[in-house]
């Protein structure tokens, strides 16, 4: 007994040295600078990036639409920006006429946005030097030029946006379970942006929300002011389609921008940012961490120490609650998920493994032939030896929605252009799908490893099997087929050179009806995706379209997705195709293999084209694809040399006199 009150006295006078201590702290940190969330204009505008599409033409030095451009950045607009959140300005005629705007973030001052556009307008000259388009973003302004009107949204715009990445998985940490309320906390605020003009300044819109007793919900929106509602109202709505909540808190478009931040203050309180938290807070807020972990040990210490005498001996099998130990077993699925996963899989007829035999037939998961987000893929052998598969190791802790979709899907088609599953193994935690083994890989590493082995005819039936595949998907399955991440990662060959389209996670089931109108968060890889589909959500079969669209110009091409860091192939080969230069486009690996077949690439190129227009409408269906596919494979070779090039040549006069790509036909 004498031994607890000494224990008891000891821990006291601890606290009461600690609680002392930090009372002198914070009396000494009150006596340091402030400063806050609003910027008093002394830091320096923390950039964020640029965007100057090279499809927008050039200007050379000394030109009249530079002078234009120079006086309209400089006279004007960094003038305006210590008296005005916002301003635009039109100066110049014909071909050297330069629109330009700025607009500063809602919440900062007229001092901060001076000093911020007047580092745009250097930056943006320089970082889109003798370019006539040009977007600069800072977290504080944007500033943005062009040849053209810029004050409404363009659906290129989706082309042209910048993330600000977060470190941290933001959505799988926080927002899981509060997806309902940061979504109609964001719709909320995209709606007010658009339609209450009384906002102040115009086009602005923030709020704070509880998330819980712990996190709260900060959201903001903001539109350039001079835009009609509607015009913001699809910005912001793109923009928050196109953010990718795991990693992004910010995403920037040329007319508006979308951001959130999670912190643990009051609603009412403003967020502070990395940029601007108050000095004293900086040095405040660990420490105050470090007391209260202090606390807790001695508080833990202390507890462990002298049990209450009811917990002393815990029953066997049950040990004591214990604040630092977190149940592992909390977010496994229960077994009645396991049994009905498992009834799921033999309805349909899939073979189950144990989690050993997987191991076993991996070799302990030597060889891995892949990697993807929420999988690790290895090469395997089935127990009898009698077939090859490749096995896909999902995460334990991000992919049973995929690992759900694909035996969903999977199990109940059957094509010749599909990856087929052989079977799967669910237990607890471990999540595996057996595949059929495609021994030549995907087509992404064949296309940037083995371009120049791949003649043209193959490319043409790469082409073709893909294409029949998610025709299949689309119109030979009831209910229909939407892939959704159609890709050349996506598409595996065999040993024959066989294509067939695989990765079904991301995959949607529904009745043809309902097509048109179902609304999801938007999935995909970028460079790949419709940007009708980026805008509204919408799932649609063209969708897919426009993704195989953009695979058949990589087939034809030999380029990536994404050609640099401000173009697409898409934008790419258009501007090639305005002027006349179609023998461009075509991979030069190619150039010597194609022999008499070049009417043959000029209607792939068209094809291609058709599937990535922007309106859902002009693409073909996957039908059609595939019939205009294996027309061109027959085709082949049945056109004269001479024939052939003059056609390419008239083809070439037409498309220079046009202003865009080729006519649908």
């Amino acid at each position: 007994m004498e031994s607890y009150c000494l224990s008891v006295r000891v821990t006291r006078m601890i606290l009461q040295k600690m609680l002392l201590i930090l009372s002198l702290l914070l009396l000494v940190l009150d006596d340091l600078p402030r400063g806050g969330a609003t910027s008093t204009g002394t830091d320096d505008p923390a950039f964020v990036g640029y965007n100057c599409p090279v499809d927008g033409y050039s200007y050379s030095a000394g030109s009249p639409f530079e002078e234009n451009l120079k006086d309209a950045l400089s006279t004007h607009l960094v003038a305006n920006a210590s008296r005005l959140a916002f301003s635009n300005f039109t100066t110049g005629e014909g071909v050297d006429q330069v629109y330009a705007m700025y607009y500063c973030r809602g919440d900062v001052g007229l001092q901060t946005c001076h000093d911020c556009v007047d580092s745009a307008a250097t930056k943006i000259l320089d970082v889109c030097k003798l370019l006539k388009q040009g977007i600069v973003w800072y977290e504080e302004c944007t500033l943005r030029y062009a040849n053209y009107s810029i004050i409404s949204f363009d659906t290129q715009d989706l082309n042209r946006y910048f993330p600000r990445h977060n470190n941290t998985p933001v959505m799988g940490d926080y927002l899981n379970q509060y997806q309902p309320i940061f979504d109609s906390t964001m719709r909320s605020l995209i709606d007010q942006a658009a339609n209450n003009d009384s906002l102040t300044p115009r086009g602005f819109a923030t709020t704070s929300v509880r998330l819980s007793s712990s996190q709260t919900l900060r959201g903001m929106v903001q539109c350039v002011p001079f835009i009609t509602g509607t015009s913001c109202q699809r910005c912001l709505t793109a923009a928050l389609r196109l953010m990718d909540l795991w990693t992004t808190t910010m995403e920037f478009l040329p007319i508006c921008l979308v951001g959130f931040e999670l912190y643990g203050l009051q609603p009412s309180a403003p967020p502070p940012s990395s940029s601007t938290l108050p000095v004293r807070f900086k040095v405040l807020i660990p420490l105050l961490s470090v007391v209260v972990i202090l606390l807790l040990l001695c508080g833990f210490w202390f507890w462990k120490r002298h049990p209450s005498k009811g917990n002393k001996h815990p029953p066997p099998g049950k040990q004591q609650d214990d604040p630092f130990i977190h149940d592992s077993k909390e977010n496994e699925p229960s077994i009645e998920d396991n049994l009905e996963a498992n009834e799921r899989g033999r309805q349909h007829g899939l073979a189950q493994f144990t989690y050993s035999e997987v191991e076993d037939m991996t070799s302990g998961f030597r060889e891995k032939i892949g990697e993807g987000g929420f999988a690790v893929v290895y090469h395997g052998c089935l127990k009898d030896g009698s077939k090859e598969v490749a096995v896909k190791v999902f995460s334990k802790t991000e992919a049973p929605k995929q690992f759900s979709t694909e035996i969903e899907v999977l199990g109940r088609i059957s094509h010749k252009n599909l990856v087929s599953l052989v079977g799967y193994c669910e237990e607890g935690t471990n999540l595996a799908l057996i595949y059929e083994f495609m021994a030549m890989g995907d087509l992404k590493a064949l296309l940037s490893e083995y371009s120049d082995s791949i003649t043209w005819r193959k490319r043409v039936e790469i082409a073709i099997d893909t294409a029949q595949g998610l025709d299949y998907l689309h119109h030979g399955c009831s209910p229909p087929i939407v892939h959704r991440d159609v890709k050349p990662a996506n598409i595996l060959l065999n040993k024959e050179f066989r294509a067939k389209v695989a990765d079904f996670g991301f995959s949607k089931i529904f009745p043809a009806e309902y097509v048109s109108n179902l609304q999801t968060r938007v999935v995909g890889t970028l460079g790949y995706l419709d940007p009708q589909y980026n805008l509204t959500g919408q799932v649609h079969e063209k969708g897919d379209v426009y993704s195989f669209g953009v695979v058949l110009l990589e087939l034809i091409t030999g380029k990536t997705a994404i050609v640099n860091r401000v173009m697409n192939l898409g934008q790419w080969v258009r501007s090639v195709l305005e002027r006349g230069d179609i023998a461009s486009i075509l991979d030069q690996n190619l150039r010597h293999g194609v022999d008499d077949n070049y009417l043959t690439v000029w209607k792939t190129v068209e094809l291609a084209v058709r599937c990535i227009q922007l309106e859902i409408a002009d693409r073909p269906t996957m039908t059609q694809i595939v019939t205009e596919l294996k027309e061109c494979l027959n085709m082949m070779n049945t056109e004269s040399s001479s024939s052939a090039k003059d056609s390419l040549e008239m083809m070439s006069a037409a498309i220079s006199s046009s202003t865009m790509s080729p006519t649908p036909r």
